[in-house]
Formats: structure tokens, C-alpha cells, sequence
């Protein structure tokens, strides 16, 4: 077992923050045992006073060495071994991932001394204490926060406490890394999905995915630990490469938000249409003439156009309809999952500006939403094969192909097209 004791001026409140969840469940297995001692019960002095002025003068008080020694002494004596002692005080070591692997694996038990008022007699800490840890740059009233903070770190490495070692292996810190971001449902929240790789049941491309996060994250935000990091390895080159492209990408400015479209945003529309219409014209997918203002406005009167915003200024559209779709019952070199309703896709695009940005999934994410909101539990949508932007956003989204379609089109559009869909969990299951 091992034994945290901890030297305090209010042993309640430390006590209970540390027998909760489970560093509690810990010491009832007997992995642990964390015991808060009042430091008033150590004085001889009949008004239970534990500290007194400082020499020099100033402001304050100063703990009084003899209480703190009593009591350590005691805890001393009551156990085999002599336990590490560690003051909390503003003026230590700046505490890391690693001096609580130390403490853990290296000890058996802990002392921690709660500094309070302008802080303890340096005697005290000159002949007890075998170290100084600070928890930040910072000052706080008392030492118990510090206390807390440093038993809950040590105490979780503990073997038995956490149930697995990945438990903890896998967080910030344990190997130079800060942690790659965590999700749970819904799988769309306000509009916001969960990222595709983390959905689709690979392990080894959702392990991919959290290293190249945790990379991201330690460079933009502790570039001190990122330049320490060894990278040579093949497969975080190829990480690091993939950031560089991605890091190049203009960057959305928020909140991205999808509103249904309205008559005052045809002119921002028919802008980022020409832009579409440059890429999709030289494969036939769009025309001079399709999809034109008066498609926008017939949607726009069904209620089925909707404009995304970046901060404000439209970005992007698309149309989202729950009627069935006439030429998609004529599929071949293939079928679709299921004959439930669907919503279908059409007319979408992003401005120039932001391609790369990552509005194009923002987008996606919005398709599934408006869906749900419908009750719909299925997603269709019909491309053009060699418009390779639109497929590779369907592969990453999660969409299935499904065969080739025609959709009614004058030349020189080409009518012939590839069918995809997306199942939406949890939406009309039976």
C-alpha cells in the first residue's frame, strides 16, 4: 500500500476532496491510504496557535517550526521507512509528469507540508523537508491546492489504482505530448461532428489520427516540449508533412454557422457559384446555365437552401431536400441500403477562399444534422466521377458508394453520375 500523508491547517476539506471518485475507490481496495492531519493538535500551546510574527518584521505570520516538527515526527515513527518529505511553497521546483512518476514508482510514502500565511520557518524546512515543489508560477493563500494537486497526480500511478496502464500512458505529458482532443456523443453537436477518423472502427488510422493531434497540439501550444521531441521516425515525417500542408490552409474564422438562405444572400451565392462553375464546367457536371439564381430561389421557396457563414460572411451553400429523388430509383451496378426516407444533396459549394479550410466538412456535418432534425436516418447524394474534391470529402464523411445514376441534364452537361449514401445513427432504426 501506499501512504500520503498530508500536514494542513484544514484536514476536512483536503480529506474529502481526496476520498472521492477514484482515488476513494483506491483506498478502500487498499492500493492507497491518504490521511489529512490538523496541525493544531501538534502544539503545545493551550490556544492551539500554530504560528507567530516573523523576525525582521512585515506583514503576516509565519508557521511556527515546533507544531510542524511534532507532527511530522509522529507520522515518521508510526510507519517503517522513512517517508520523502515534500514542503508546497511557491518557491520550489516547478512540479512535472515526471516528478510524480518519481514519487510514485520510487517511494513508498509521502509527506506533504501545507505552507500558510507568509509562509514556514525555514528550520523546519532545512532539517525535515527533502524537497521544495511548487505547482506553478503563482501564489495561493495556502498550500493545500498544491497538497491536492500533487497526492491526486502521484497517487493515480499508483499500480491498482487506475485500472490499466494506458490510463495514463496515453495523456498529456507521459512522453513529451500534450493529449490529442477527446469526443463523445452525439456524433453532431451544434453543428459540430465528430472528425470522420474517429468513426470509422480502424484502429490503426484513429491511433494515427490522436498522434498527429498530440504533435499539432504540443507545437502551438508548449513549443518548449515540442522542440525536445525525437521525430525522426518515418511515420511522424509523414505526419509532420501532412501539418505543414494543413497548417498552410486559411484558417475559418468562427462562428462557422449554417442558416437557412434568404433573397438577401443571392448576390454572395451567385459569387461563389462562378468560382464552382470554373472547377465543374471543363467535366460537365455544371453548365453556363445550370445551376442558375432562379434554381436558388425555387430552393429557397421549398425551403430546402441553406448558406453556411464564417464569422458573419457567407462562405458556402447547398440544398438539402426530402423529396424523393426520381432518377435515383434507376441505379445501377448496384443498390441502395434501404428504401427508409432519405434527404439528398444538391447544388453545394464552397468560395475559393476558404477550400482547404475545412468548410467543406463543416458543411457535411451540417447535411447530417438538418437530416436528424427531420427525422431522416439516410443521406444521398449523386457526383460527378472525376469531381475528385466532392468524392474524397464523401470517403472522409463517411459515405458509401453505391452505384452510378443518371440525373436529367442538357448538353453539355454529362448526366451520368456516381451514387453515394450515408446511414445516420440512431435515426429511424427499427
Amino acid at each position: 500500500m501506499y501512504y500520503i500523508d498530508i500536514i494542513t491547517l484544514f484536514p476536512d476539506t483536503v480529506g474529502d476532496v481526496l476520498s472521492e471518485s477514484i482515488l476513494g475507490r483506491a483506498q478502500e481496495r487498499d492500493y492507497l491510504r491518504i490521511e489529512a492531519h490538523q496541525l493544531r493538535d501538534y502544539t503545545v500551546n493551550k490556544q492551539k496557535q500554530v504560528d507567530d510574527y516573523p523576525y525582521g518584521g512585515g506583514h503576516g505570520a509565519v508557521l511556527q517550526a515546533d507544531p510542524l516538527y511534532r507532527c511530522w515526527e509522529y507520522l515518521c515513527r508510526r510507519g517503517a521507512g522513512k517517508p520523502r518529505t515534500i514542503c508546497l511553497t511557491p518557491c520550489g521546483k516547478t512540479f512535472t509528469q515526471a516528478d510524480a512518476k518519481r514519487l510514485a514508482w520510487e517511494e513508498e510514502r509521502l509527506i506533504l507540508v501545507c505552507g500558510h500565511y507568509e509562509g514556514i520557518d525555514q528550520r523546519f524546512i532545512d532539517e525535515c523537508v527533502d524537497e521544495e515543489i511548487s505547482i506553478g508560477d503563482f501564489v495561493l493563500t495556502g498550500g493545500e491546492i498544491a497538497a491536492m494537486a500533487v497526492a491526486d497526480a502521484v497517487s493515480r500511478l499508483v499500480p491498482g489504482v487506475l485500472s490499466d496502464p494506458a490510463c495514463f500512458e496515453n495523456e498529456s505529458h507521459w512522453d513529451g505530448l500534450l493529449e490529442y482532443p477527446q469526443y463523445s456523443r452525439p456524433e453532431v453537436w451544434h453543428g459540430r461532428a465528430v472528425p470522420q477518423e474517429l468513426l470509422t472502427g480502424d484502429h490503426a488510422k484513429v491511433e494515427r489520427w490522436r498522434r498527429k493531434q498530440s504533435l499539432l497540439r504540443t507545437r502551438q501550444r508548449r513549443p518548449d516540449l515540442y522542440e525536445k521531441l525525437d521525430l525522426s521516425s518515418k511515420e511522424d515525417q509523414k505526419l509532420l508533412a501532412e501539418l505543414e500542408r494543413e497548417l498552410s490552409r486559411p484558417v475559418l474564422p468562427r462562428p462557422v454557422e449554417c442558416r437557412p438562405a434568404g433573397e438577401g444572400d443571392l448576390d454572395a451565392m451567385e459569387a461563389i457559384l462562378t468560382q464552382a462553375k470554373a472547377r465543374l464546367l471543363p467535366i460537365g457536371q455544371w453548365s453556363v446555365d445550370y445551376p442558375a439564381r432562379e434554381d436558388f430561389i425555387a430552393d429557397m421557396a421549398r425551403g430546402e437552401c441553406y448558406v453556411l457563414t464564417c464569422g458573419g460572411q457567407v462562405g458556402g451553400f447547398f440544398t438539402l431536400s426530402a423529396r424523393p429523388e426520381a432518377g435515383y430509383a434507376a441505379i445501377t451496378d448496384g443498390k441502395w441500403s434501404s428504401d427508409e426516407p432519405y434527404a439528398v444533396i444538391h447544388r453545394c459549394a464552397v468560395a475559393e477562399n476558404w477550400q482547404g479550410s475545412g468548410l467543406a466538412g463543416e458543411m457535411a456535418a451540417a447535411w447530417e444534422e438538418l437530416a436528424r432534425a427531420q427525422g431522416l436516418g439516410w443521406l444521398r447524394i449523386d457526383t460527378h466521377k472525376k469531381n475528385k474534391a466532392m468524392l474524397g470529402l464523401l470517403r472522409k464523411c463517411g459515405f458509401q458508394y453505391r452505384g452510378n445514376v443518371l440525373v436529367e441534364a442538357q448538353p453539355p452537361r454529362d448526366p451520368r453520375r456516381v451514387a453515394y449514401e450515408k446511414k445516420l445513427k440512431g435515426v429511424g432504426q427499427r
